[in-house]
């Protein structure tokens, strides 16, 4: 008998002792999220647990500052405190950081730079580069990330996951809640992101003895082992493709929220990988879970670094099915736009490629194009984001997710550049959170909220949308990545109503797309489509 992990069981990542996402693995901008919300929300928190307990029962703040473990007061202040000297060393960057921000750069104003280098906090000296803007006169940094994660403040011990039973579609809001054990159904292991042997637990069929011998490398023994054990379940020895669609026709297959799976000509390609759970009483049906994945994904794309779009927690529990992931090309280094090829090395991902605006690779039997990506980041200058174009023979698929036709003439330019396209999916969450909900401890000083609230994530509105189809000329125009899915609760803070904009806006641009002959659709949940 062997054994693999049960379908219904989530694998969490987790960083400092909070969910794991993308803007937590470097550590300057884990140093930022840890003092400027982190600290703040647990000690709002051990103040008075009744005002996050009331909070986190009332829908209009889904995704606020609010610890949804209110009941367990004594086991976060125990692990805040006995967590308090490893932050020390966040809370060294931090401040190294901030005084590089805040003392010393705005003391030049256009004369050379060379002393600031001598001025450089331990922490940062030889490894940033400060230069001017084009004015000669505010200076700014980069920093050389290789060397930030070669430091002591890129700490690997300060990773874990957190093995769990899904019980249903529906999971709480992670991003504000301590990563910690509060029952006995949970598991937290101390494990590197990177490691081989998660691999190896998403891999699955085990023998006994493979499993025993997975559980004594985790450091677990006892209990403890035998709980790791019930996680899995046996599979037959002789199982056939993890695919539970083993044809080799090809196929285009929504799969939630922004992630479609493609398969042309036996090459199999995924972009923005979120996918849910399954096996577990109540679950929506029809629904592409991790079963439904071949044994190869050749190509795996990403379109920006928000959470919803490259989840770690997805990330992780495919990467050992992945071949390539070509992500988007980033230049700046900075606090707000972390290299996205960095952070998927140091995930353990070692085929990364990076692609610039409007560059075409060759991926097996398509081609691939990254094309421009335009809004959604809060007017930041952000670089880590594209659109891509996936030629499967005469066919063209532009995944565009949450991309905002804010440049009214950009899409004619590009289709002049690249012709028609035959399948738009287009996002649509017109109304989106202010840009501090993702970015705001990133900031050198918070925004005032009228300023906030006018640099909003959004994607396109309808007269966007509108823009961007008639541009391209589709046959086929699918809105998605709109958080429709329950399980996307687990790291969006959407809530629907017929009269939402984001609805309405959907509803016109379906009803435009359908008025010039076109196929036009609102996705959610899984969706066959012809490719």
């Amino acid at each position: 008998m062997r054994y693999s992990l049960r379908q219904d069981i989530a694998v969490e990542p987790v960083i400092a002792g909070w969910y794991g996402w993308s803007y937590l693995l470097p550590p300057q901008t884990l140093a930022r999220f840890v003092h400027n919300r982190f600290n703040r929300i647990v000690e709002s928190y051990l103040d008075d647990p009744q005002v996050h307990a009331a909070a986190v029962r009332q829908r209009r703040m889904h995704g606020g500052p609010w610890i949804h473990a209110h009941e367990h007061r004594d086991a976060i202040e125990a692990w805040y405190r006995e967590t308090a000297p490893r932050r020390e060393r966040l809370d060294e960057l931090f401040e190294a950081v901030r005084c590089l921000e805040e003392d010393i750069l705005p003391r030049h104003h256009g004369e050379c730079l060379d002393p600031v280098y001598q001025e450089l906090p331990a922490a940062l000296a030889g490894r940033v580069e400060v230069f001017y803007g084009r004015d000669n006169r505010t200076a700014d940094y980069r920093f050389v990330e290789p060397l930030m994660y070669a430091s002591e403040y890129y700490d690997e011990s300060w990773q874990q996951v957190r093995f769990r039973p899904v019980t249903e579609d529906a999971r709480e809001f992670a991003l504000t809640t301590p990563m910690l054990e509060y029952g006995p159904e949970q598991l937290l292991v101390d494990v590197p992101l990177n490691s081989p042997l998660l691999d190896t637990v998403f891999r699955g069929r085990l023998t006994g003895a493979e499993l025993d011998d997975l559980a004594a490398r985790f450091g677990l023994d006892g209990e403890r082992a035998t709980r790791f054990a019930s996680y899995f379940e046996p599979t037959p020895a002789a199982a056939a493709s993890a695919s539970a669609s083993a044809s080799d026709e090809d196929v285009l297959e929504y799969v939630g929220h922004a992630c479609v799976f493609a398969r042309h000509r036996g090459n199999t390609f995924l972009v923005d990988p979120v996918l849910s759970y399954s096996g577990y009483p109540g679950g929506a049906e029809n629904r592409f879970t991790f079963a439904d994945l071949p044994e190869r994904i050749d190509h795996l794309l990403i379109t920006h670094n928000h959470q919803d779009h490259m989840l770690f927690e997805t990330l992780l529990r495919i990467r050992h099915r992945v071949g390539r992931v070509l992500v988007p090309k980033s230049t700046n280094a900075s606090l707000v736009d972390p290299g996205l090829g960095g952070i998927l090395r140091r995930l353990g991902f070692t085929d990364v490629v990076e692609v610039d605006d409007l560059e075409t690779l060759s991926c097996g039997s398509a081609e691939v194009v990254a094309l421009p990506f335009l809004g959604e980041h809060g007017d930041l200058r952000i670089r880590s984001k594209t659109g891509w174009l996936i030629r499967f023979g005469e066919r063209s698929v532009l995944f565009a997710a949450d991309s905002t036709n804010i440049s009214p003439t950009m899409y004619a330019k590009v289709a002049e550049v690249i012709g028609t396209v035959d399948t738009v999916f287009i996002g649509m969450e017109s109304i989106g959170a202010a840009a501090s909900w993702i970015y705001g401890p990133l900031y050198g000083e918070p925004l005032d909220r009228r300023t906030d609230q006018s640099r909003r994530l959004n994607g396109s509105n309808f007269p966007q949308a509108r823009e961007i189809v008639d541009a391209l000329e589709p046959d086929e125009v699918y809105v998605y990545a709109m958080g429709l899915e329950p399980w996307m609760g687990v790291v969006m803070a959407v809530d629907y109503d017929e009269s939402h904009p984001a609805i309405v806006d959907s509803d016109l641009l379906v009803r435009h797309v359908q008025d010039k002959g076109g196929t036009a659709e609102r996705l959610h949940l899984r969706r066959t489509l012809r490719l």
